[in-house]
Formats: C-alpha cells, sequence, structure tokens
C-alpha cells in the first residue's frame, strides 16, 4: 500500500467513478456508492481498497482477499475477492494505471523551501537531523527528511521527502534518495539512486500508446548493507523493493521494482534484476548476470558470471550459461561440443 510520507492521495472516489474513468462494466448488484480510499495488492487490501485480478495465478490470493472493487475481466470474473464489487474490463492492468493516476496524481514530494546551511548545504526547515549527523557541502535535504545519529550526507547528495536514514550511514556524494527506508550501518557509495520510478508501462489498446503505471511502492534496505557506485534500485509498484540486511552489492547494479533480496546475499557489478524476482538468503550473482522477470531463487543458490536466468533456481543449485542450467549440464556440454568440434588426428 503507498505510503503517505511520500504520495498524496486523492479521493476518497466512489465505485462508480472509478468504473466511468476505466470503462468498467459491474457485474452483479454491488453498491456503486460504496466509498473506495486506496490502492493496494490482493494480499493486503481492506474493504476500502481497489484491487486488480489479471490472471488465474492469482486467483488463491484473490479469494482470500478483503479489496473493496477489483478489476478484472470476464473471464474471470467469478475469481474475484468475495464480497467486493466487480468491474469487468478488457485489460485490468492498463485499468489500474488509470485509477493510480486519480488516486495519486503527482509524483513524491520535490525538494523545496530549503535553507543554506553554514557548509552550503540546504535542509528544509521539517527535516529531522541528529545533532552528531555531518551534513556536506551542496546537499539537499527534504521535507520530514529523519538522518540519525553519526550518519554523514556526502557532497552533493540528495534526500528526497519523507526518507529516512539510520544512525551510522554513509552516503556518497551525489547519491539520490528518494521514497526510501535506510536502516542502520548503511553504506551507498557515490552516484547511487534509490527510489526512482520502477519500468513500469501497459499498453493501453484504447489510446494506442504505452500507460505509465504509477509506482507508489517504497525501497527498503535493512541493517548493515553495503551499495557500490552508480547502482540503481528501483522503488516498487504496489509492493516495496527491499534488500535484505547484510547485503553487498556492487557497482552499476540494476534492481527493478518489486524485487525482494535476502539476508547476506553477494550482487556482482553489472548484474541485471528484472522486476519481481524474489532472491533467498545466501545468494550469489556473479558479474554481468541477468534475471528475468519473476523468478525465485531459493537460499544459497550460485548463478556464474554472464549467466541468463530464465527459470526460477533451487535452493543451493549452482548454475550457469545462457539459459542457465545446473553447472556440471553446462561443463558436460561444452565438453561434448568440443569433442564434435575438434579436429581428427592425421593418420
Amino acid at each position: 500500500m503507498p505510503d503517505s510520507r511520500f504520495f498524496k492521495r486523492t479521493g476518497p472516489f466512489r465505485v462508480r467513478e472509478i468504473a466511468a474513468w476505466t470503462g468498467g462494466v459491474a457485474v452483479g448488484d454491488g453498491d456503486l456508492d460504496v466509498a473506495i480510499s486506496d490502492l493496494a495488492d490482493l494480499s493486503e487490501a481492506t474493504s476500502r481498497d481497489l484491487c486488480y485480478l489479471a490472471g488465474v495465478d492469482y486467483a488463491a490470493a484473490a479469494a482470500a482477499s478483503q479489496c473493496g472493487a477489483c478489476l478484472t475481466t470476464t473471464n474471470l470474473a467469478e475469481k474475484a475477492p468475495p464480497g467486493s464489487i466487480v468491474l469487468v474490463v478488457d485489460d485490468p492492468q492498463a485499468a489500474f494505471a488509470v485509477a493510480a493516476e486519480a488516486f495519486y496524481p503527482s509524483q513524491p514530494d520535490a525538494i523545496i523551501d530549503a535553507k543554506a546551511t553554514p557548509s552550503g548545504a540546504l535542509v528544509d526547515d521539517t527535516a529531522t537531523l541528529a545533532d552528531d549527523a555531518v551534513i556536506e557541502a551542496g546537499a539537499v535535504i527534504g521535507p520530514k527528511v529523519e538522518i540519525g545519529s553519526r550518519s554523514r550526507i556526502g557532497p552533493g547528495a540528495t534526500i528526497g521527502a519523507g526518507v529516512i536514514i539510520g544512525q551510522d550511514c554513509h552516503i556518497g556524494a551525489n547519491a539520490s534518495l528518494m521514497a526510501s527506508l535506510i536502516g542502520d550501518g548503511v553504506i551507498i557509495h557515490s552516484g547511487v539512486c534509490i527510489g526512482q520510478d520502477g519500468f513500469g508501462f501497459v499498453f493501453d489498446s484504447v489510446a494506442g500508446r504505452h500507460r505509465k503505471v504509477p509506482q507508489l511502492g517504497r525501497v527498503i534496505i535493512e541493517n548493515d548493507v553495503e551499495i557500490g557506485a552508480n547502482t540503481t534500485i528501483d522503488r516498487g509498484s504496489l509492493e516495496d523493493t527491499k534488500i535484505g540486511e547484510g547485503c553487498r552489492i556492487d557497482n552499476q547494479v540494476q534492481i527493478g521494482h518489486n524485487v525482494s533480496l535476502g539476508a547476506r546475499c553477494i550482487v556482482v557489478s553489472q548484474v541485471g534484476i528484472s522486476g519481481s524476482c524474489k532472491i533467498g538468503d545466501d545468494v550469489v550473482l556473479a558479474g554481468q548476470v541477468g534475471l528475468a522477470d519473476h523468478v525465485t531463487i531459493g537460499p544459497k543458490a550460485q548463478v556464474a558470471a554472464k549467466s541468463g536466468v530464465m527459470r526460477d533456481i533451487a535452493p543451493g543449485e549452482a548454475v550457469m550459461g545462457y539459459p542457465a542450467k545446473p553447472i556440471r549440464t553446462f561443463w558436460r556440454e561444452v565438453a561434448a561440443l568440443g569433442r564434435l568440434t575438434g579436429r581428427k588426428k592425421s593418420s
């Protein structure tokens, strides 16, 4: 559910208004004057929230959901959450994006009304800084930011509205943080961007264009995490993007929206993790590994350099190749190919 510290919500809106925006057709005799206050994922929704159901994979979650209204297709209408007001649309995800634009018409607050400190930093009057926090020259600290004891914000860094940074953190020069909650003892190196939009678009066949899906989640970074220079971590769409305690992330890594990274993971340079991947504890992703979206990697799995992961990886499994396969299988295939292509011995 979107965090009000970062995203300003309008509404509530009646179900009939949502139907008008999205072209939804009500199924059954639900009260279209019911007020809907917010957006939510199926698993977290209350009777005041709007959700969408776009595939049978989410039928179990829908069956247990408490959502007040649900956007879905004709074929899936009977699987909508019990007790919800069902609005049938051609494309539930695109319709949900339309509704999200109405509930959340603006992006996170800009850095405004800041005054210069003696170091040349700009700190908003509503920010809360520990007495021993250090804000270096040229840093910009936004409204309602909280920075814990002994933390240091490097020169030129930008800390967006509502961001919370714990104790003993170091934020490097020219880093940019927004829509983020940062734990204790976190090191974020120069040029890192955290909490920007995830890459979320859906093609609206009615409008004939790609429609931006508002990214209304956060980035949660737990304690004792280190993030290398020029890495980017996108905020979630409705879920949060989460980086587990003790992770070590190298330079120039891309982590997409809704990714969940377990504790103590090692992610080496130039890895790309697509949206909604779930990665267990103690996983190692070597350099230039690429993960397709919605992949699950079990705890203590290892992925060798330059591999492309297209399927789920079991706990403890070591894989290699493109597409990635068990590492022994990969080397057997390499050896077999070498034998097939090798020169014949001269007689």
